[in-house]
């Protein structure tokens, strides 16, 4: 049943309700999926099996298609006016390939910079830490107040030898 092409419905996460199209089918139990994202808002991903929900919806679609491909599958399919989705218009397939452009791009410069530079990016937060000449300086032990004394709480009467007697009898 799970299959590349196999239209599915995600159960766990933040995209759970949406729909989704199996690409390839991985080891391990873990799929690869895409809504795509122009149509569905499901990102590209691995995703494992226990995350998706099988419908008996298929489209005919290559292993690893683009998300192109998988539009023009839906589209072929019915899919939209079948599962109440809309449709996306072109404007909305180059919003979100150009979105994924600048996330591809950004972690390409973030590979490409050497370690070094990412550590001097980051503002240090530490406090110079003082000398230990300044902390006993500041330890030195100040004069302690004189304690007030408090009027003493007059002690309850003690409890009769009778009741002592019983609680031993019942031991």
């Amino acid at each position: 049943m799970i299959e590349v092409g196999r239209v599915c419905m995600k159960t766990a996460g933040r995209e759970a309700g949406k729909f989704c199209v199996i690409l390839d089918v991985m080891e391990d139990g873990y799929v690869l999926v895409t809504g795509p994202k122009a149509a569905t808002t499901v990102k590209r991903r691995k995703c494992s099996l226990h995350h998706v929900e099988p419908t008996p919806e298929t489209v005919k679609i290559k292993k690893n298609a683009t998300d192109d491909e998988v539009l023009a599958a839906y589209k072929q399919a019915g899919l939209f006016s079948k599962f109440g989705t809309k449709e996306p218009t072109a404007k909305d397939v180059e919003k979100a390939k150009d979105a994924e452009r600048k996330r591809a791009t950004k972690a390409k410069e973030e590979k490409a910079k050497p370690k070094a530079e990412k550590k001097e990016d980051k503002p240090e937060e530490k406090k110079a830490e003082p000398k230990k000449e300044e902390i006993k300086k500041e330890e030195k032990p100040k004069p302690k107040a004189e304690k007030k004394e408090k009027p003493k709480a007059e002690k309850k009467p003690a409890k009769s030898a009778a009741k002592k007697t019983t609680k031993k009898a019942k031991k």
